[in-house]
């Protein structure tokens, strides 16, 4: 792999990461609002919205992955 093509993937690892905890932190919130919604329609919208988060986070962390075995690094399974 190329210098420049290294430092590219590089940095894509360091959007993804601040991807994913934005991914977290979005459905935490999401979380946090059904805890307090009352109506039914707002509930259940809160639900898909989190579990959505949550789907992105599991994709991003999936591409993180692939990324960091490609360039031969350890992966750490929490991040």
């Amino acid at each position: 792999m190329a210098n420049d093509d290294r430092l590219v993937e590089e940095k894509l690892l360091e959007i993804l990461e601040e991807a994913i905890v934005d991914e977290k932190a979005s459905a935490g919130r999401y979380t946090h609002a059904l805890e307090l919604a009352r109506e039914d329609e707002s509930r259940e919208l809160l639900k898909k919205l989190a579990r959505d988060e949550l789907e992105h986070e599991r994709l991003l962390k999936e591409r993180y992955h692939e990324i960091k075995k490609r360039l031969g690094l350890k992966i750490i399974k929490n991040k």
